[in-house]
């Protein structure tokens, strides 16, 4: 391939980062408009609209590992293809407002591109960048969901004023369609170009990609190791990543709703606060990572974390309203860096070869977690009230807590 075909590292970058934000706006779309969503669909309460958040994933437990499989046999662009066209077909069905049981099928449909994005896209920036900037590289592109967290929280509300909370759904279709038609534009060489990206490190003798990254393009892969599926330590390094996800996802995604319905709040501004969390949660996660690297330990910030999370999910009820973005600060502080040290975790508990296959047995944990976690915490709601359902977030992670100290294996 001549340089001029080369695909610049930057731009792989850009285009994944920005393509995954839309699968994760899509996400949280929902969750900062669930009171206008029950009264305009007619939802049966908190319950219904959990499951409208939680079924957006609920394809991931299945497609988390074969999505590797897919891409091996479609290429990167293809796939890509493919993932930006379900985000904008789902954004186009759910926003025709067809009813509760069409949105869930739409709601699928869009999470079915978001997953397929968060397989190819760490792989292609990690194809795309030597390892003296891969780390950098990785942390960035791990701020999507924060980037659609921020978006939708703080422009769903307002988007969707007067009860048209259909805008919301126009709004994404349109961001992927963009983003489709630049995908199809910009990256036609893609996988080409991360072949040739990958050739020198492949042909360097003693060189490769760093312990837990993504497999190069068309690199053989063993998808169904045995010995990763009976390893105990990636098993709870899952179970912290899913119980951890229940509660934290479960409560961000009705904390907008719990501050205006029974703290008082503007719906906007309620939105508005809670999205401080993934905003703090971007320098966060970075920090965390650069700490856990001096520590030389994943066990003792990854336990601390989980345990910190507890105490703020137990001060939640109680918290004076008028500095409740204190708490959400915090709250940011004490869950947005798990994810990425349950990662690094799980590529230590295994050998180099098995990594891919480590993470994608962590991606399915992650997906069952995210899939209970809006409908559990809605269903609670309902079942024991607000404040019970922050209480129930302590044990729950207290056992996320216990399971990192246990460990074996994990430094």
């Amino acid at each position: 391939m001549t340089e001029r075909k080369r695909i610049s590292p930057g731009l792989v970058l850009f285009m994944m980062l920005m393509s995954m934000t839309a699968g994760a706006m899509c996400l949280n779309k929902v969750a900062p408009i669930v009171p206008v969503l029950t009264e305009s669909m007619g939802l049966a309460g908190a319950g219904q609209a959990g499951l409208l958040i939680s079924v957006f994933v609920f394809s991931g437990i299945f497609l988390a590992i074969p999505s590797g499989v897919i891409i091996a046999k479609l290429g990167y662009y293809k796939t890509g293809i493919i993932a930006l066209a379900a985000i904008l077909a789902g954004s186009v069905v759910g926003a025709l407002d067809a009813g509760y049981a069409v949105m869930l099928g739409s709601r699928i449909v869009e999470g079915v591109g978001l997953i397929l994005l968060m397989t190819l896209g760490p792989a292609a920036v990690a194809s795309s960048f030597d390892d003296r900037r891969r780390g950098s590289a990785m942390g960035l592109l791990m701020c999507f969901m924060a980037f659609g967290q921020i978006a939708m929280f703080n422009l769903a509300p307002r988007i969707a004023e007067g009860g048209a909370w259909e805008n919301v759904w126009w709004f994404t279709a349109v961001y992927a369609g963009v983003f489709l038609v630049a995908w199809i534009v910009a990256l036609r060489n893609l996988d080409a170009s991360l072949a040739a990206a990958a050739a020198p490190a492949a042909e360097a003798p003693g060189t490769g990609a760093l312990d837990g990254a993504p497999a190069a393009p068309n690199a053989p892969t063993r998808l169904f190791s045995k010995d990763v599926f009976l390893n105990p330590g990636v098993w709870l390094v899952g179970i912290t990543l899913m119980v951890y996800l229940i509660a934290e996802q479960g409560v961000i995604s009705f904390l907008p709703t719990y501050l205006a319905e029974v703290r008082g709040m503007d719906a906007a501004a309620a939105s508005s606060i809670v999205s401080i969390a993934p905003l703090v949660g971007i320098p966060v996660g970075i920090v965390a990572g650069m700490v856990s690297d001096k520590m030389g330990s994943r066990k003792k910030p990854l336990g601390v974390l989980m345990l910190a999370s507890a105490v703020t999910y137990a001060l939640m009820p109680t918290w004076p309203t008028g500095v409740f973005i204190v708490l959400v600060v915090l709250f940011g502080i004490a869950v947005m860096g798990i994810v990425g040290l349950c990662f690094s975790a799980v590529a230590e508990l295994v050998p180099p070869a098995q990594g891919d296959m480590a993470v994608a047995l962590l991606n399915t944990f992650q997906w069952v977690g995210i899939f209970l976690s809006s409908s559990l915490v809605g269903l609670l709601i309902e079942a024991v009230g607000w404040d019970m359902a922050f209480y129930l977030m302590v044990p729950l992670t207290v056992v996320g807590a216990v399971c990192t100290f246990v460990t074996p294996k994990l430094r």
